[in-house]
């Protein structure tokens, strides 16, 4: 790689990062005006895209070990927004569910994340679509790269 190209993929790392950045705080002070952290937030989430994940599943999906991820479940289940269920075929094993409150509470920090996002639409059409498309190409250039690269795994 030369110096040129080097150049430009730091530019590419860098607005990335700024992006990422200014994303996140936004979709932080959505959830939190809610009352909800933003890991709270993505276990939200998460236990509504998988039904009955594991609390072992949720740790390895948010990179946090067994007992923090139980803190955070138990903070979550004192607030109604969940429940923990053992497992009949195996005690050990505790699956997640997503409760009527946690639902409800997931629709509003919805809504309240696009309204905080919404300035966005002072975009064009075509900006938005091109931006989309970018996005999704990326992801596609980078997933085709971990898969292509043993040293990744």
């Amino acid at each position: 790689m030369d110096d040129q190209e080097q150049q430009r993929t730091l530019q590419i790392i860098q607005s990335t990062r700024e992006v990422k950045k200014a994303f996140y705080q936004v979709m932080a002070k959505a959830s939190q005006h809610l009352g909800v952290t933003p890991i709270q937030s993505f276990v939200l989430r998460k236990l509504l895209e998988e039904p009955g994940i594991t609390l072992s599943e949720l740790a390895e999906c948010i990179h946090l070990g067994k007992s923090t991820t139980s803190g955070i479940i138990d903070r979550m289940v004192a607030a109604e927004l969940v429940s923990r269920e053992r497992s009949d075929s195996d005690r050990r094993s505790v699956t997640l569910k997503l409760l009527e409150k946690g639902e409800i509470l997931l629709q509003r920090m919805k809504e309240s994340q696009v309204e905080r996002l919404s300035p966005l639409l002072q975009l064009s059409d075509e900006e938005l679509d091109s931006m989309i498309r970018i996005h999704k190409k990326i992801v596609h250039i980078l997933h085709q790269q971990l898969e292509e690269d043993p040293t990744y795994e």
